[in-house]
């Protein structure tokens, strides 16, 4: 009598684990979106990241992020690796409001799915006009 009623118990137990195991995995995935976004710093100004086009990491360290500024819907946001390099806020063209990171300064750490980086980020594509250091954050 003895043996069925410990046998139950070891499969209700068993059972329970696995619900459990489901829920933990439920409420990490529901973090993980809640923290999908980052930053861009480039001297004194920062932006908050809206990835409202792109987020992808890939295998061989290749990303592709493009969305807008949170304060402003027009300002785009870009960071390639992996081929092309480069990281951009505003226009492609440059010009005013623009700033391109400079291709030989840009720096990339990936881990899983956040991509963080530094580079010497530039008024125009080539290089060009003021520089100023930056880094950005980005979870995908």
């Amino acid at each position: 009598m003895l043996k069925p009623i410990v046998l139950l118990s070891m499969l209700l137990l068993g059972t329970a684990g696995c619900e459990s195991d489901q829920q933990a995995g439920d409420e990490q995935a529901a973090t993980s979106t809640k923290e999908r976004g980052g930053t861009i710093t480039v001297g004194d100004e920062s932006w908050v990241i809206v990835l409202s086009t792109q987020c992808s990491v890939y295998p061989g360290d290749v990303v592709s992020i493009a969305g807008h500024a949170a304060s402003d819907p027009e300002l785009e946001i870009v960071i390639d690796y992996g081929g092309p390099n480069g990281a951009r806020i505003g226009s492609d063209g440059g010009g005013s409001g623009s700033w391109h990171a400079v291709r030989e300064t840009l720096e990339v750490e990936i881990d899983g799915k956040r991509v963080r980086g530094t580079a010497t980020f530039s008024e125009f594509f080539g290089g060009g006009g003021e520089s100023r250091p930056g880094s950005f954050d980005v979870q995908c």
